[in-house]
């Protein structure tokens, strides 16, 4: 029991020295057509510890009805996430992704 708790609280401070900033892509799966279904994704990637959260924002209000992929790791050990949603673009909409990690929050545009 002692040992498991050893190899627990190691695995923590492991994390907690390998602090990484995720990189972020906020993109669409086809190119944007005013008024076509589209996917709106934003891809969160390289970043430690796993402990984060992606909103998709149309002019700042989440969209509810987002979807996300479950939470996955690179060979690094660097983990991977990503949330998604099917919309229809419109003129003077702004999209974004906000991003909360390890107790900060940016926020990313969709460039269109």
């Amino acid at each position: 029991m002692m040992l498991h708790v050893l190899i627990l609280l190691s695995l923590g401070l492991m994390c907690a020295a390998n602090v990484s900033s995720p990189q972020v892509n906020v993109y669409t799966y086809k190119p944007i057509s005013k008024g076509e279904s589209n996917v709106l994704l934003c891809h969160a990637r390289e970043f430690s510890p796993p402990n984060i959260k992606l909103d998709l924002l149309q002019d700042g209000i989440e969209i509810s009805n987002a979807k996300q992929s479950d939470i996955s790791f690179e060979p690094n050990w660097k983990f991977k996430l990503t949330k998604y949603v099917e919309f229809t673009p419109k003129d003077g909409v702004v999209y974004t992704c906000r991003v909360m990690h390890n107790g900060d929050s940016k926020v990313y545009h969709l460039d269109s």
